[in-house]
């Protein structure tokens, strides 16, 4: 799968953009600063007002000149100072003294405590409130790229777009829509799963083996037909709890990541060209559902998703990218050793005939799997990558991940509630106590039920 409008790569578009926006406002500020006070007039004594600080152990955060004025209108030659800092009540008594003791022009100094109290950032708290996070903003379309193998079949984009249009449309609580799939799609999905089948058991690893044939037993997943959404989630419900959502095409990361963290995957419905079935340049159903859903079937790999979903809430655009990285290089294009040999756990290339093969060569760098070290990658998104992250383990990894959750700064904390499929925010310590009354209640059945095995045996 080619990743020309990656996940990383939507990211890093998101971050810039607002980088932007910053970088643009912080330089209107500054060109309303210097036209309104005229070179010399700022007050002598800034300098010293600046040592004084730093020699009371006071950390500016933030420091602006006005003119003063009274009644509306400013008084010549006299200026306001307005700083921002951190300090304790002593170092701040301590500068004001030594200012106030130097110079006789400082006729005011004026304290305010500021409410470090910051806003929790909107983020779904419901998995109803997903439907917030389902607008695609890119999309690789054969309408407009002529690179796309689609491009100019008017039969296939007309079908395209009605199988967006359902996603589009749906809504939290409504039925998955049917789909009834042409004969040329069902051929699509055959080709790619029968060739993908001869690489499982030499290039995959055994989770996906397990999962793959478990799904098969099952008759959720065979060659011959593409399944429906709907039978595919009754199935994952009880294994693990995920579920797939329509959608119309690859979203922020921001909202793609917030899905997650219910345990929620957005999965566009729509095949990949025909002429082009072992490649696609963007996500696609066969890619959904050969790729991620043996994954979702096994509880680390759904429980690492889901941390990472967890992660991204409330984070900032920079922690975004980072974590959009780590995704993509575990959960999309993983490896892990089993048996000393390199075997995929990615989804990207569980479905992806020639980058299983190339990943699991010796062609590529292989670097064990660290979620910081990852996190910083540059991603490839021309050609097969370069470098590709090994865990030790599905459980290494999953310890791993956490540890570098803990890592990332963030005002509050969260926790799931799979009962109600609400995410709680944590500020304080009692916001925790309904999550420690469900595990109490949890370890005094586990307990119960232990007791009642030493009394059977």
């Amino acid at each position: 799968m080619s990743r020309r409008y990656s996940l990383v790569h939507q990211a890093s578009i998101e971050r810039y953009a607002i980088e932007g926006m910053k970088r643009g406002n912080t330089i209107k500020r500054r060109q309303q600063l210097e036209g309104g006070i005229p070179r010399g007039e700022i007050p002598c004594f800034m300098r010293t007002i600046l040592d004084a600080f730093t020699k009371n152990g006071l950390s500016i955060e933030h420091l602006e000149t006005r003119p003063h004025q009274r009644r509306g209108k400013p008084v010549p030659g006299d200026w306001d100072i307005l700083v921002e800092c951190a300090a304790t009540k002593e170092q701040l008594l301590a500068a004001a003294s030594e200012l106030t003791t130097q110079h006789a022009e400082l006729k005011n100094i004026s304290l305010y405590k500021s409410d470090k109290k910051e806003e929790v950032p909107w983020f779904p708290r419901h998995i109803s409130e997903l439907d917030h996070c389902s607008t695609c903003v890119t999309k690789y379309e054969p309408t407009t790229d002529p690179r796309h193998p689609g491009h100019g079949d008017e039969k296939y984009i007309a079908r395209r777009q009605f199988l967006n249009d359902q996603a589009i449309n749906f809504r939290h609580g409504d039925p998955i829509p049917r789909v009834d799939y042409t004969k040329e799609e069902h051929a699509t999905w055959q080709a790619v799963y029968e060739k993908l089948r001869t690489l499982h058991e030499s290039h995959t690893c055994q989770a996906y083996r397990q999962n793959l044939k478990m799904l098969e037993e099952e008759g959720v997943l065979s060659p011959s037909t593409i399944p429906q959404i709907a039978d595919v989630n009754r199935y994952l419900r009880k294994k693990t709890g995920f579920m797939l959502r329509p959608c119309s095409g690859l979203l922020s990361a921001r909202d793609f990541l917030a899905s997650l963290a219910f345990r929620v995957f957005q999965t566009t419905t729509y095949l990949r060209h025909s002429g082009s079935p072992h490649h696609s340049p963007e996500p696609d159903l066969v890619h959904e559902l050969l790729g991620h859903v043996p994954m979702f079937a096994d509880p680390l790999i759904a429980q690492m998703s889901q941390d990472i979903g967890l992660m991204s809430l409330g984070a900032t655009d920079d922690q975004i990218e980072k974590l959009a990285t780590v995704y993509w290089f575990i959960i999309e294009f993983g490896l892990c050793r089993e048996d000393g040999k390199l075997k995929a756990i990615g989804a990207g290339l569980l479905s992806a005939y020639g980058e299983l093969m190339h990943a699991c060569s010796d062609v590529p760098d292989h670097q064990d799997f660290e979620p910081r070290v990852t996190a910083m990658q540059t991603y490839e998104d021309s050609d097969y990558q370069p470098l590709y992250f090994v865990a030790t383990s599905l459980q290494d990894a999953l310890v791993k991940l956490r540890e570098y959750a803990s890592s990332m700064k963030r005002s509050f904390g969260v926790i799931y509630d799979p009962l109600t499929q609400s995410v709680n925010v944590i500020k304080k310590a009692e916001d925790v106590s309904p999550a420690f009354e469900r595990f109490h209640l949890d370890l005094a059945a586990i307990m119960q039920a232990l007791k009642v095995h030493r009394q059977n045996v």
